[in-house]
Formats: structure tokens, sequence, C-alpha cells
């Protein structure tokens, strides 16, 4: 299945408005980053909610810009969609389709195609289903077995105020809802912590689309 279709399919048969399914753009540029506090890393966790990342590119002569190239141009038109005008580090994300259809590799370029926090390998239609805007609730997985809640708040706590938690089991794994006060906090709680270690587990952390826990 293309992403294109999958896209649709999770979404109810239909792309989003603005979405064409025909974009051959897959890398985006993004501006007005806060060049203090963002990095690599924190920029694939954010975009890997929305496609799988294959390289991203900190611009050094224009410290608060940046390229994204994503697997698809659907992918892509995802993240512009949801991640415009997006609140992080203080700064509002700045979203354009790069004019370069990919990144070209240099010593400076991260790659990331061979990521396993990379989202849509598996179970594709379902992930696209969790496509969201940020949101004040993130969803914690892949938490060790007796993770208690008091752990989690330690471990997220520095990100913003937290409102509630709640611990769930799903199929015999432990995850967990985490309520911020608004949705720049939650937004710098996901770039800073999916794919952290809480003993020895590698959590992953997504936008949940629940309003209250």
């Amino acid at each position: 299945m293309g992403n294109a279709t999958a896209i649709a399919a999770a979404f109810g048969g239909a792309l989003h408005p603005g979405m064409s399914g025909l974009n051959g753009r897959s890398t985006i540029l993004l501006t007005n980053l806060n060049p203090e506090k963002i990095d690599e890393d924190k920029l694939f966790n954010l975009f890997s909610m929305y496609g799988n990342i294959v390289r991203i590119k900190l611009l050094r002569n224009k410290p608060d810009h940046a390229l994204v190239q994503m697997a698809d141009g659907n992918q892509a038109e995802l993240a512009l969609r949801f991640l415009k005008g997006a609140m992080l580090f203080g700064k509002n994300l700045e979203l354009t389709s790069s004019k370069y259809p990919n990144i070209t590799p240099t010593p400076d370029t991260r790659e990331f195609a061979g990521s396993n926090l990379n989202r849509f390998n598996n179970s594709t239609i379902k992930n696209y289903r969790h496509c969201c805007a940020p949101t004040r609730m993130i969803h914690v997985s892949a938490l060790p077995l007796d993770c208690r809640e008091d752990e989690i708040y330690a471990h997220l706590l520095e990100h913003g105020t937290i409102m509630n938690t709640k611990l769930i089991e799903v199929n015999g794994k432990r995850q967990a809802l985490v309520l911020f006060e608004n949705e720049q906090e939650a937004t710098e709680a996901l770039v800073c912590k999916h794919g952290s270690s809480i003993r020895g587990s590698i959590i992953r952390i997504a936008f949940s689309q629940m309003q209250a826990i």
C-alpha cells in the first residue's frame, strides 16, 4: 500500500485538506528554530511523529534553519500540515517544502534511515491514525513492566507542569498518559525524552488525541 493510500485509509478514506497525495517533495525547510536548544535528535523525535526520517541537516551558516528529509512527499505533507506554527523552545516553527528534493549526505548531515526509533516501519495505517498537531497530552510506551507513576513524573518534570498521569496496560505492556499544562511543554517532553531510558527500557513518546485522563 502506498503512503498516500495508507494515510487516506487512516483518516476515514480521505486525505486531510491541503494534502494532494501527489507531493514529490520529501524535504522540509524549517526556520525560526531556537539554535541554543535544538539538535538533530530533537528534530528527529518531533518529525518522526509523521513519517520515517531519512536525514537531517542543521544549516551552520543559518543557525535557526534546518532541513528534514522524510521518506516521501506524503509524509512531508503530514508534517507540514500538523507542525506549521507549533511552539518549540519558545519559537513558532515555520515550515515550507524545500526546493531541494533531498539532502546531500555530507560530514555534518545526520543519517536516520536505519534508526529503530522511526515509527512507520510496521502497522503503517495504525500509526497514521495517531498523527495530529501537538497536544497537551503525551502517550508513553515501552515502559518497564513494574514502572510507577512517580518514576514517569520525575523523568518528565523538568519539561513543564504535569497536571495528571495515568498508568495503563495494553496487551500486557505498561504504558502511560501524561497531561501537561500546555502544548509547548508536552512538545518539549516529546522531543527531549522520546528514545530515552527508564531503568534500561527505551521509551517511546507520541502526542495523544485524548483530551483528559
